[in-house]
């Protein structure tokens, strides 16, 4: 698959809970995924362009993204055919910074990413009253369309056990 490359770095973060009034509204997304896996296929709703056909391929920092805006009818097409793989979050910019709160089954997930030029760029400052627990970059787990992929009943369970492994530590 042809396309640019993305460098992102993603950490399972907790926020204090007094940011959230703070931060205000932030962006809703549904993201619905008609393939999960590599290459991950996935139609996001909530972007101010319209609808995203995205397709990711890769692990790690470094993976292909390829993505362009389709037309209403078509995203709703992807989105049936996506049958219940479906995510919603809002998100936040901060600087750098895109702070991710998760909805639904997977309420309590709290993903912090940035978006890099280069794979060993040194990292900005996290943002305040954000403390970062692990970075989940190579962590499948931890992947949208690995939480898209998860049963509804089992996602909250998922999010109970990561934040109960790094506390472990």
């Amino acid at each position: 698959m042809a396309g640019p490359w993305e460098i992102e770095r993603r950490y399972l973060v907790r926020v204090d809970e007094g940011l959230w009034d703070q931060l205000g509204q932030g962006n809703p997304y549904r993201q619905a995924y008609v393939r999960t896996g590599d290459p991950a296929v996935r139609i996001r709703f909530g972007e101010p362009r319209g609808p995203v056909l995205t397709v990711k391929s890769g692990r790690g920092v470094r993976r292909r993204e390829v993505d362009t805006v389709v037309p209403p009818d078509v995203a709703e097409a992807l989105l049936e055919a996506s049958e219940r793989r479906v995510i919603r979050k809002i998100r936040w910019r901060i600087g750098p910074w895109e702070l991710d709160r998760f909805e639904g089954p997977l309420d309590g997930l709290t993903l912090l990413e940035i978006e890099l030029e280069h794979e060993d760029d040194p990292l900005p400052e996290p943002p305040d009253k954000i403390r970062i627990l692990s970075e989940v970059t190579s962590d499948k787990r931890f992947t949208s369309s690995h939480l898209a992929d998860v049963d509804p009943e089992d996602q909250a369970a998922l999010v109970a056990r990561a934040y109960a492994e790094v506390e472990e530590r």
